[in-house]
């Protein structure tokens, strides 16, 4: 059995967390450790039960403390290999502490692009400085390994598969859901899953299905998550007259009874790595309307729309609004996929395994 330690894990599942979360269980000769950069206790600490769990502050709220935790990590245990993951390299302090420690660093891409200048400028310097460090580089998708490696193609590519049959839709769970939230069967759900934050571009999000609920009155919109700028969205929605159509969920246990709810599946965000979401709501067999900017890789049911965000766009939004046929056999087109975790884990493992043997 190897020991990895993984950093880093939020207070907030998003796609790191999300990616652990799926691949934990099917790693059979890797044992994991995480890191979390939060002192809060994690929602869904308890799906890591084998695990243990660091507390390493962030740099700006304790340098000090953070550097005597990480020496003291890798001076105590014996790992075989950091598992660095991220949406940028503005702080790469584990990543030097780690090789001081003869220790072995995977580097692992999952953004491509972040919306803050000064992390900006810090990834650009730092992924020169580390490059020769990682032992390994992977990338959630191709953008994501152009953002995070001087040279993409060094990176191995490994997607954020999932329980594919876990995803697949049901109609007795869509039912469920729907009659916690009051809503009748015959309207229309619209949604998205994600961070409430400027990256999700949520506000747009709130436009489309004001437009679209004026044609279509018998709509909701379900916003599925947790963040800073819940109620600044939540205010947003009130100032269009939508607050009683539009539902804020806050995080949820499991996102798979949701997409079942759902009718149609809204990703307007400003980037991504490649959205572990998206690959969940194909499974869902939802029809996908997302933001260009979006990777292409992720389309394995074809049944994802690519829009533009501009402002003067949101009539196109809502006129490509419209349901899957049948959403059983649309997702089934996941399974066997690379993004099904049953295919996708063995892989991983070996490729690890060869790094660190």
């Amino acid at each position: 059995m190897k020991n990895i330690i993984v950093y880093a894990l939020t207070d907030r599942r998003g796609g790191i967390e999300s990616f652990f979360l799926n691949y934990d269980k099917y790693l059979k000769d890797i044992h994991l450790d995480f890191i979390k950069i939060t002192p809060n206790k994690l929602s869904y600490e308890t799906k890591l039960k084998k695990c243990k769990i660091y507390y390493v502050p962030r740099r700006r709220d304790d340098a000090i403390l953070r550097r005597s935790k990480i020496r003291s990590i890798f001076e105590h245990t014996e790992y075989d290999a950091l598992w660095f993951n991220s949406n940028d390299l503005a702080s790469i302090d584990i990543i030097k502490e780690a090789k001081k420690a003869g220790i072995k660093c995977i580097g692992h891409a999952h953004n491509s692009r972040t919306d803050k200048l000064n992390r900006t400028i810090r990834h650009e310097i730092n992924k020169l400085l580390v490059n020769k460090d990682f032992s390994e580089k992977f990338a959630c998708s191709l953008s994501a390994a152009k953002w995070f490696y001087p040279t993409p193609s060094d990176a191995t590519i490994i997607y954020n598969a999932i329980d594919v049959k876990k995803y697949l839709f049901s109609d007795q769970i869509r039912k469920n859901i729907r009659a916690s939230y009051n809503i009748p069967d015959d309207n229309i759900v619209l949604g998205d899953i994600g961070r409430l934050e400027k990256q999700k571009n949520m506000t747009y999000l709130i436009d489309v299905f004001e437009k679209y609920h004026r044609k279509n009155p018998k709509s909701y919109l379900m916003i599925i998550g947790n963040g800073s700028r819940r109620s600044e969205l939540q205010k947003y929605a009130t100032e269009k007259n939508l607050k009683s159509s539009i539902i804020f969920t806050g995080e949820v246990d499991d996102t798979s009874d949701y997409l079942s709810a759902l009718d149609v599946f809204l990703m307007p965000s400003l980037y991504e790595g490649l959205p572990v979401t998206l690959v969940e709501a194909q499974a869902a067999g939802l029809r996908c309307i997302v933001a260009d900017n979006i990777t292409h890789e992720v389309n394995v049911t074809k049944n994802i729309e690519y829009l533009s965000i501009k402002k003067d766009n949101i009539a196109n939004w809502v006129e490509n609004i419209s349901k899957s046929n049948n959403r059983l056999e649309e997702g089934k087109k996941l399974l066997g996929s690379v993004f099904d975790i049953s295919k996708s884990a063995g892989y991983l493992e070996k490729k690890i395994l060869k790094i660190i043997d």
